[in-house]
């Protein structure tokens, strides 16, 4: 029997690892799939050995908090390997984690080696490309602009399209968007509320990101509640990673909670309702605010990480944006506010003009966004990955 072994130590890594176990099922019936995941994976038929949950920490810094948490995970993964011998190890995003993890495998397993959704070396510690390069046989990329990145240092790669145009969402791409009203009725939301405005509250699926930017985010929907004209109604949905507690993110809001405790939900979903019930986002870098493109949603991109972890990170970033639509766009057609520049009054002033009822700034954003979309693969990432998975088992040892 073929074995498979999957190592993805985050939350959308590892959705994006269980629709390739599909794929690869669709391709390779009776292959067994062993490794690290989440319940996306388990629920696709994936031995879990580890809970990603236990590499939920983002930040250099942050991450030496955590690292007995790390070691426990390494050590199963590593038993994993010696007890199942398998002939694929897929890698998918979790740089930090997996990229040591493939030194590992090139010493001590006879694997094959692919890497999907490749770590981010053309944004910072571009020396990884290298490493990278040495210790897989093939990588597959997810966004246009990394393919060439990688033509230019001599690295081949396979550009696969992003995994999340193989859903067909109807609150995402081309097509008639869902109704907010219609996606807030389906998430109980009461009828007399229903017609919004609404923000959508989006701090991240790990737990000190959670501590770092749903504090400030809230802040800032509480000044434009205050101060805004025609805001005074306005009510936040904070989206809740499936992975943290909903009670865990209301202990985290604490006050601001107490003083709108009628404006703001909670939605334990990941469903995409939550993303189509909004009018107006605040979320953090990442897999979220592509989401939010696909449904060119209006958005403002916050982030704080530890000073220490900011500190390494300036003196290796090789960007000058870290949202996706920013990225994908080659300008800044989103707001980001990073670091100390991520305050309340900065947030609110940012994310009122999206509110205005005579639409320009809104209208400027949606449109880039939709411009954006354009640029990225449409669906099949996953097919894609899953014939270059099948290539390399079909291949004989040199």
């Amino acid at each position: 029997m073929t074995t498979i072994l999957l190592s993805a130590g985050d939350l959308s890594g590892e959705r994006h690892a269980a629709d390739l176990v599909h794929a690869l099922r669709e391709r390779m019936p009776g292959t067994r799939f062993v490794g690290m995941g989440g319940g996306a994976m388990a629920a696709s038929g994936v031995e879990l050995r580890v809970d990603q949950q236990e590499l939920a920490v983002g930040g250099v810094f942050e991450v030496l908090r955590s690292l007995p948490r790390v070691a426990s995970a390494w050590r199963a993964m590593r038993r994993c390997v010696s007890e199942t011998r398998p002939d694929l190890v897929i890698l998918v995003d979790s740089g930090g984690f997996n990229l040591p993890f493939a030194r590992w495998l090139r010493r001590h397993s006879d694997a094959k080696i692919l890497y999907y959704v490749a770590p981010q070396v053309w944004a910072w510690r571009p020396g990884r490309l290298r490493r990278l390069a040495a210790r897989t046989d093939r990588i597959a990329v997810i966004l246009p602009f990394e393919a060439a990145f990688y033509e230019r240092h001599g690295v081949e790669v396979d550009f696969v399209g992003h995994p999340l145009f193989d859903h067909p969402d109807p609150g995402a791409g081309p097509g008639p968007a869902v109704d907010p009203a219609s996606a807030r009725a389906s998430l109980g939301i009461p009828d007399h509320l229903g017609e919004g405005p609404f923000l959508g509250v989006f701090p991240g699926s790990r737990r000190n990101e959670l501590d770092r930017h749903l504090p400030l985010q809230l802040d800032a929907f509480l000044r434009l509640r205050a101060s805004e004209p025609g805001l005074g109604s306005l009510q936040a949905l904070v989206g809740v990673a499936p992975n943290l507690d909903p009670d865990l993110a209301r202990d985290v809001a604490g006050r601001r909670l107490e003083a709108a405790p009628d404006a703001i939900r909670f939605v334990h979903a990941d469903d995409g309702r939550v993303l189509d019930a909004c009018d107006v986002a605040v979320a953090k870098p990442g897999t979220i605010t592509v989401e939010l493109m696909q449904r060119h949603k209006p958005m403002v991109v916050i982030g704080r990480v530890h000073p220490l972890s900011a500190m390494i990170a300036r003196r290796s970033l090789r960007v000058r944006w870290l949202s996706m639509p920013n990225l994908i766009a080659g300008a800044e057609i989103v707001p980001e506010l990073l670091q100390h520049e991520a305050t309340p009054d900065r947030i609110t002033a940012a994310l009122a003009p999206l509110f205005r009822s005579d639409g320009v700034a809104r209208g400027r954003q949606v449109e880039a966004l939709s411009r954006a979309c354009l640029a990225l693969e449409g669906p099949g990432a996953a097919r894609r990955t899953a014939a270059i998975a099948e290539e390399l088992l079909d291949t004989d040892p040199a």
